[in-house]
């Protein structure tokens, strides 16, 4: 952190320091997460029936792990990348893959040293509905491509449940 400006740990973005606390749940400083429930309050008003929400969810759960975020949060989320970008699943489908699978313990899967070069400001400057659900789409792909050292894991692990 800088005196006027913060780095995130997940994505690196540099934002205005705010004095916001960080993420409990994410690798992420507030003045991030303050971004993604932006990106939140749009894609709720949307209410698109296919829940394009949930990409968002897993692109930035996959895009700020380590740190205090949890095994289970970074597994789910590119779970949720795989079976959106390479499966097509909706978000409602990827919801109900994540309500099927049994808890269990999961390994911790080291973060990629970059995690893609689209973040969720990027993502925001999107105006329209359409275009806010495509840049949503390239900033999941950039993610995921960035997680390609644990493709095959993740690919293993979803199959019992699809």
């Amino acid at each position: 952190m800088t005196e006027n400006n913060i780095i995130c740990p997940g994505c690196k973005l540099h934002l205005a320091y705010q004095q916001l606390a960080p993420s409990e749940r994410y690798n992420a400083s507030g003045e991030c997460l303050d971004l993604f429930n932006q990106l939140a309050d749009r894609t709720f008003a949307f209410k698109h029936p296919d829940f394009h929400h949930q990409l968002s969810v897993d692109a930035y759960g996959a895009q700020h792990a380590g740190g205090v975020s949890r095994n289970i949060i970074t597994a789910y989320a590119l779970i949720g990348l795989y079976l959106a970008l390479e499966k097509n699943y909706t978000g409602r489908q990827v919801q109900h893959v994540h309500s099927i699978i049994p808890k269990q313990s999961w390994e911790k899967l080291e973060p990629p040293a970059t995690t893609g070069a689209l973040t969720v400001q990027d993502v925001l400057k999107a105006t329209t509905e359409e275009e806010l659900y495509a840049a949503m789409k390239k900033w999941a792909q950039a993610v995921w491509d960035s997680w390609s050292a644990h493709h095959a894991f993740i690919k293993e692990k979803t199959a019992l449940y699809i």
